[in-house]
C-alpha cells in the first residue's frame, strides 16, 4: 500500500518530468533551422510603414488616403483614385453613373474635419461644383466611439451648407468584411480589401504614368495592408510555418496556451485598479471581468438594493473578450426595487449626459476603449507603459470621478 508521502514524491517526479519535456521541445524549436530561416524571409522585403511602426495608426492610414484622393497632391493622378473606390462603394446604387461622369478635380479633401460639436470626421471630401459631399470613417483595430456616426451624418444633413447638395455618401471603413455594400446607421461599409482593389484597379490603368517613387511609395502600402491589414502573406512563409508546427506542435501548443496578450493586459488593468488612489479597495475579478467601484462614496448603504452577489446595484465593469478591445463601461444589475432602480439610472444618465443605457435586467452605459490597437503596438510590450495609457485613459473618460460625485448626489427618496 502506498502511503501519501511516496503519493507526493510521485506527483513532484512527474511534475519535474513534464517540466524537463516542456523544456526540450522549447529548445528544440529555437534551435531549428527552418525557425532561423523564418525571420530572413518574412522581413526579406523593406516597408517603409512597417518601418516607421505605422501599419496599426488610424491617423497614417486617413494621412495616406487622403493623399490619394487629394486631385491635386504629387501622384498627379487628380480624381481617379476617388472615382475607382466609388466604383466600388457605390457599385450597387444608380447614382454611380452620374458621379463617374463627373469631373471631380473640386474635391476638397480634409482630415480631421471638425464638427459643431468638437468631434472630428476622419476624411471629408467636400465638391462644391458637384454638389458632392463625402465622409469616411476610419477604423482599425478600434471600436466606433459612442453615438459617432450617427453625430457626423447629422453634421452633413442638418448644415445649411449642404442643404442643396445632390449627393452626400457616408462610407465606414474597417478591416472587416460584410456583404457587398451594406449599410449601417446610413452608412456603406467598406473595408481594407475594396482599398486594395481601388488601388490595383488605379495601378492597371495609370501605373506606367507614375513617377518610380510615387508608384514605390503605393506598392509599399499595397504590401503592408495585405500583410498587417487583411492577413495575407506569400505561399513560401506558408509553407515553411506549417513546416515548423508540424516538427514542433508540443512546444508551439504551449507557447500558445501561455500568450494570452488580452490577458496580460487585463491583468495589468486589474493591477492598475489595485495601485488608483481613486479606486475602492473592494475589486471583484471574475474570470474575464472586473467589478469595482470609486472610492469615497458617502453612503453604500443605498446602493446595496440590487440582485447580484455583492447588493450593489452599481458598479464599474470592465471585460476583455477575445480580441476585443479592453473597456470600461457603468453596469447596473436587476433589482426587484425598479422604481429606485430607473431613478438612478435616470441621475446618472443625467450626470454623464447619456442618451440612454443599454439593455433590460442588466442596464450599461455607452463602453469607453482602454487601450487602442497602435497604442499597444508603440508601448512594444512594456508592462509600465500600458498601464500609463490606460491610466490616461480613464482620467480622460471621467467614468471613476463622475459616478463618485454623481452616487453621492443621487437621493433615493426623491
Amino acid at each position: 500500500m502506498t502511503n501519501s508521502t511516496d503519493t507526493q514524491a510521485l506527483e513532484n517526479n512527474l511534475q519535474t518530468d513534464d517540466s524537463f519535456k516542456q523544456k526540450q521541445a522549447l529548445l528544440k524549436l529555437l534551435t531549428s533551422e527552418d525557425f532561423a530561416e523564418l525571420p530572413a524571409i518574412s522581413n526579406s522585403k523593406f516597408n517603409i510603414f512597417q518601418a516607421l511602426k505605422l501599419q496599426n495608426n488610424e491617423v497614417k492610414h486617413s494621412n495616406f488616403l487622403g493623399w490619394l484622393l487629394n486631385p491635386f497632391e504629387s501622384h498627379y493622378l487628380m480624381d481617379c483614385f476617388f472615382k475607382e473606390l466609388l466604383k466600388i462603394a457605390l457599385r450597387n446604387d444608380s447614382i454611380l453613373v452620374d458621379i463617374i461622369l463627373k469631373d471631380l478635380t473640386d474635391a476638397k479633401v480634409t482630415l480631421e474635419k471638425m464638427t459643431n460639436d468638437g468631434r472630428r470626421m476622419d476624411i471629408f471630401i467636400d465638391c462644391p461644383t458637384n454638389k458632392l459631399v463625402c465622409v469616411i470613417e476610419n477604423k482599425i483595430w478600434s471600436g466606433e466611439g459612442y453615438n459617432q456616426l450617427e453625430d457626423y451624418r447629422n453634421y452633413i444633413l442638418n448644415n445649411d451648407k449642404y442643404k442643396d447638395y445632390k449627393y452626400k455618401i457616408f462610407l465606414f471603413l474597417t478591416p472587416y468584411k460584410y456583404l457587398p455594400c451594406e449599410d449601417y446607421k446610413g452608412y456603406i461599409r467598406i473595408n481594407y480589401g475594396d482599398i486594395l482593389k481601388a488601388i490595383n484597379n488605379l495601378m492597371k490603368q495609370y501605373g506606367c504614368l507614375l513617377e518610380d517613387d510615387v508608384k514605390i511609395f503605393i506598392e509599399h502600402y499595397k504590401r503592408m495592408v495585405e500583410r498587417n491589414i487583411m492577413g495575407e502573406t506569400n505561399k513560401e512563409i506558408v509553407d515553411l510555418c506549417r513546416k515548423i508546427y508540424r516538427e514542433n506542435k508540443e512546444a508551439i501548443n504551449l507557447i500558445v496556451e501561455n500568450s494570452d496578450e488580452s490577458a496580460e493586459i487585463f491583468e495589468l488593468f486589474v493591477e492598475l485598479l489595485k495601485e488608483r488612489t481613486d479606486v475602492d479597495k473592494n475589486i471583484v475579478v471574475e474570470g474575464k471581468s472586473v467589478k469595482f467601484l470609486p472610492k469615497g462614496i458617502n453612503n453604500t448603504e443605498k446602493l446595496a438594493f440590487g440582485e447580484f452577489d455583492n447588493n450593489m446595484i452599481v458598479n464599474l465593469h470592465s471585460l476583455y473578450w477575445g480580441k476585443k478591445p479592453l473597456y470600461i463601461e457603468i453596469a447596473i444589475c436587476k433589482s426587484n426595487d425598479k422604481e429606485k432602480r430607473n431613478s438612478l439610472i435616470k441621475h446618472i444618465s443625467k450626470c454623464f449626459s447619456f442618451n440612454k443605457f443599454n439593455g433590460n435586467d442588466w442596464s450599461y452605459s455607452p463602453t469607453v476603449i482602454l487601450i487602442e490597437q497602435e497604442e499597444l503596438a508603440s508601448s512594444d510590450g512594456n508592462k509600465e507603459l500600458i498601464k500609463k495609457y490606460m491610466s490616461k485613459k480613464l482620467d480622460e473618460c471621467g467614468y471613476i470621478e463622475k459616478l463618485k460625485d454623481a452616487l453621492n448626489s443621487w437621493n433615493p427618496e426623491k
